[in-house]
């Protein structure tokens, strides 16, 4: 039976994933620079496939090992660690919920850990790509959640989790996606 995987015939995996990520930037009118683009591309294109959170360390411990090694060990545990939180927000999102943390939680990680990237490298080249990752980690998180949904046949219990995501974030973007699909997104009266 042949497969109906839109990666089938994909001669590269980035490039792939880096029309999407321009479509969803365009269509969000997300403030991500090409730079950035680039990266989540790459981002997607190298770990779009694993489920990250399966890795054996936290984000806590990875944190903690980070701040605790010398610098230029402590460069590759920082980006992963940001990576880390915006392919669990964006692409993983479920993991999120299944584990009773916030997105707060890992913005704020991701955040933080692509700051201290941006503050070692300085501003320019990848200094100033960690920096924006940093200061626009919402809009990249948010990004990659529309690659993933773009690409994704929904159910019913799907589109109850993604209603249950917006009811928990108002996030625009997960209501526009709603409306794709048919739903009206709205809070209860006296509901935030």
């Amino acid at each position: 039976m042949p497969s109906t995987s839109p990666l089938v015939g994909q001669a590269d995996l980035f490039d792939f994933f880096h029309e999407r990520v321009e479509s969803a930037v365009l269509h969000q009118r997300a403030p991500v620079s090409q730079e950035a683009r680039y990266y989540l591309s790459g981002l997607l294109a190298e770990h779009g496939r694993l489920e990250p959170e399966a890795a054996d360390t936290t984000l806590v411990e990875l944190r903690q090992r980070a701040a605790e090694v010398p610098r230029a060990a402590a460069l590759p545990l920082w980006q992963a660690l940001g990576d880390r939180t915006l392919l669990v927000a964006g692409y993983f999102r479920e993991q999120i919920q299944r584990r009773r943390l916030s997105r707060d939680y890992y913005a704020r990680m991701g955040t933080s850990a692509y700051d201290v990237l941006a503050r070692i490298l300085g501003g320019e080249g990848f200094g100033a790509v960690f920096g924006e990752l940093a200061e626009r980690w919402e809009a990249c998180s948010d990004v990659i959640a529309e690659v993933r949904d773009e690409g994704a046949d929904r159910n019913d219990a799907d589109v109850v989790r993604l209603y249950e995501e917006w009811l928990q974030s108002g996030s625009p973007r997960v209501a526009d996606r709603l409306r794709q699909l048919g739903v009206v997104p709205m809070r209860a009266p006296g509901q935030g």
